[in-house]
C-alpha cells in the first residue's frame, strides 16, 4: 500500500486473538474458567485474519529482497503449521462456537502446542524485520505524508 508492506500491519490482530484463545483455554485448564466459548470464538476470529494477513504476506514477499526468502519460507512454514494446528483445534471443539460445551484434552493441547509454534513463527517474522531489514526503506532525511 504506497510502498509500505502490509502483512505488518494485519498480523497483531490474528496473532492476539489465537494467543488470547490459548490463554482462555489455560483459563479453563486451570479451573478459573468454565466458558469453553471464547476461546472458539477468538480461534475462529483469528484464524480468518490469519488468511489475510497469510495472503498480505505472500504479496509482501514479492517484493522481498531474494537473500530473504529463504528465511521467510521459513517463516511462512512455521506460521501455517500453528495456523493449521489452531484449525484442527477449533474443529475439534466446534460445537463451543454456539455453547459452553465441555472440549476434549486434544483440543487444548493442540491449541497450546500451536501457541508455541506461533510465537516461535512471531519470533522470525520480527528477525526478517528487525534483524534482516525485510522490505524497510531507508528514512529520508524529510518526512513526507
Amino acid at each position: 500500500m504506497r510502498g509500505h508492506p502490509v502483512h505488518p500491519a494485519l498480523v497483531h490482530f490474528p496473532v492476539a486473538l489465537l494467543l488470547s484463545a490459548t490463554i482462555a483455554d489455560l483459563a479453563v485448564l486451570a479451573g478459573l474458567s468454565q466458558n469453553t466459548h471464547i476461546a472458539a470464538i477468538l480461534m475462529a476470529g483469528g484464524l480468518v485474519g490469519g488468511l489475510l494477513a497469510m495472503g498480505a504476506g505472500m504479496v509482501d514477499l514479492i517484493r522481498l529482497d531474494r537473500k530473504l526468502v529463504g528465511h521467510a519460507t521459513m517463516h511462512m512454514t512455521v506460521v501455517a503449521l500453528a495456523w493449521a494446528g489452531y484449525a484442527v483445534a477449533l474443529y475439534l471443539r466446534k460445537d463451543a462456537l454456539t455453547g459452553w460445551p465441555p472440549v476434549a484434552a486434544p483440543s487444548f493441547a493442540i491449541s497450546i502446542v500451536s501457541a508455541i509454534i506461533l510465537s516461535a513463527g512471531g519470533w522470525l517474522g520480527g528477525r526478517l524485520v528487525y534483524t534482516f531489514g525485510a522490505n524497510v526503506e531507508p528514512a529520508r532525511s524529510t518526512p513526507t505524508a
